[in-house]
């Protein structure tokens, strides 16, 4: 734990240092001619506003210019999304945009007061969000194949956590206990730290999250992960099952972290961003962040990210519409 925070104090210093050269770009000079701002609908210090704070730095590294971060926290991530649409659309605003905001909002929000698909330009999808199931140090369950048995031969006296209703991880877990008639609680809690702390404290049988948010607790032999929700190993946990994406049986989470802009961004604009984000993101302190938080890199191009963040409203829909969640 200590390690994490560390290394979590390392980005947020280094990418605030670099967020504070003088202003020196002249009237008239071409783009980008001010500073940027990144916009990160959460908190200061998550894995969202780390990976934020990096972007801000490439920008700022690469063409010389200030480059602030703005926490705009809570809502839903509406209030931050709606900053951003407040900008002008010349690029000099930027995004960091989960799941919730650019697909999942508009299934779940009777007046949501944006398009996802339509008022936003993707300059690129940056991450995966790898998510695990994990129990107590001292739980019965030894691995998934057991766990799932155990719900079988025990219908309604399981629980099972997650961070947010609604989310990624509820979505995935609802569509599981459809897929395969089980019949086990979802608990979903506001954040991650409470709903490991019941895990551990026995309040509660697993925990779904994302890798980067406990993986301190899974280190520190507080819990272990019996399943890695994606097809993908992690080698570093090579006991935790992974899950078939392909099988709709299967237990897998599919999460991603987007640089978007607001829409009428011109795109040559929009192909100076990609390639700069794509070029940093390469760069060892960014590979050491994604390598912190078992994030994988995906940096779709533009026109390809947009495509992939709009099939996935369509695929959330169905989750939504399948969970018997109802707009509020």
């Amino acid at each position: 734990m200590k390690y994490v925070k560390q290394l979590l104090g390392m980005f947020v210093a280094a990418s605030m240092a670099v967020a504070l050269p003088v202003f020196t770009a002249q009237a008239g000079q071409q783009w980008p001619a001010k500073p940027f701002k990144v916009v990160v609908p959460y908190p200061a210090g998550g894995s969202a506003d780390i990976i934020g704070r990096l972007i801000a730095k490439k920008l700022s590294e690469k063409f010389d210019q200030h480059a602030i971060v703005d926490n705009l926290s809570g809502g839903a991530t509406v209030p931050g999304a709606l900053a951003v649409l407040r900008e002008p659309a010349d690029g000099y605003t930027l995004f960091m945009a989960s799941d919730n905001t650019l697909n999942i909002n508009t299934h779940l929000m009777k007046k949501l007061p944006y398009d996802g698909d339509k008022d936003f330009t993707p300059i690129t999808v940056v991450n995966t969000y790898p998510h695990w199931l994990i129990v107590s140090a001292t739980s019965r369950y030894k691995n998934f194949s057991d766990f799932k048995h155990y719900i079988e031969m025990h219908p309604n006296k399981v629980s099972i956590s997650v961070n947010t209703i609604g989310g990624a991880a509820y979505l995935a877990l609802s569509n599981w206990r459809q897929e395969n008639h089980l019949n086990f609680e979802i608990i979903p809690y506001r954040g991650s730290p409470p709903a490991v702390s019941d895990l551990i404290g026995g309040q509660t049988d697993a925990h779904v999250d994302v890798v980067g948010s406990s993986i301190s607790y899974v280190k520190g032999g507080k819990v272990r992960p019996i399943a890695v929700l994606q097809s993908t190993p992690l080698k570093e946990f090579p006991d935790a099952e992974t899950q078939n994406y392909d099988d709709p049986k299967a237990l897998t989470v599919r999460s991603n972290l987007s640089v978007v802009v607001k829409k009428g961004t011109p795109k040559e604009v929009i192909d100076k961003l990609y390639a700069a984000i794509k070029a940093g993101v390469q760069e060892p302190d960014f590979v050491q962040a994604l390598d912190l938080f078992k994030y994988a890199p995906v940096l779709t191009p533009p026109e390809q990210a947009a495509q992939f963040l709009k099939d996935e409203t369509v695929r959330y829909g169905k989750l939504v519409q399948a969970s018997g969640l109802q707009k509020q």
